[in-house]
């Protein structure tokens, strides 16, 4: 056991999971203030980078790409659509499903965010060298590949 550090008074410490979840508090809130000037939130990012890299997805694509429920979907592409940073359209092939496409604006913004996003890891990661980053990101993916995903609802 190791001791814990310096303003980590909880017996906590010493296990891996609280390490990442505290990791992961930190990324969102650090992402919400980097995205808090583009009037976004970090899930809706998310969205429009998706929406943007894919070529025509639909609402359930999207939720199944990025792990997020359905109807949790639907309301954030209502908010994304009322901000004039998607369009949603009918799938001319399948009337049931609506294609998500990103506007212009929103194509502004994800440029804005990304290089923002750049920023904020830069920053984030700065204690580590460049070969720790890269084992972090291989570890990282090697665990989140291996087990099963967890869908938001929330």
């Amino acid at each position: 056991m190791t001791e814990n550090a310096a303003g980590w008074d909880t017996p906590m410490w010493n296990t891996t999971g609280f390490r990442l979840i505290k990791l992961g508090e930190l990324a969102q809130a650090t992402t919400a203030r980097i995205f808090e000037p583009l009037g976004i939130s970090a899930r809706q990012f998310h969205v429009l980078a998706a929406a943007d890299s894919m070529a025509a997805p639909s609402q359930k694509e999207l939720s199944r790409v990025l792990g997020i429920d359905p109807n949790v979907m639907v309301g954030l592409i209502d908010d994304l659509e009322e901000q004039g940073l998607v369009a949603r359209e009918r799938n001319p092939r399948d009337r049931r499903r609506y294609i998500v496409t990103p506007t212009e604006r929103a194509r502004r913004h994800l440029d804005e965010a990304r290089e923002a996003v750049s920023r904020a890891e830069a920053e984030l990661f700065a204690p580590l060298a460049a070969e720790e980053v890269r084992a972090l990101h291989d570890l990282s993916g090697r665990l989140l590949t291996t087990h099963p995903r967890v869908t938001k609802d929330a």
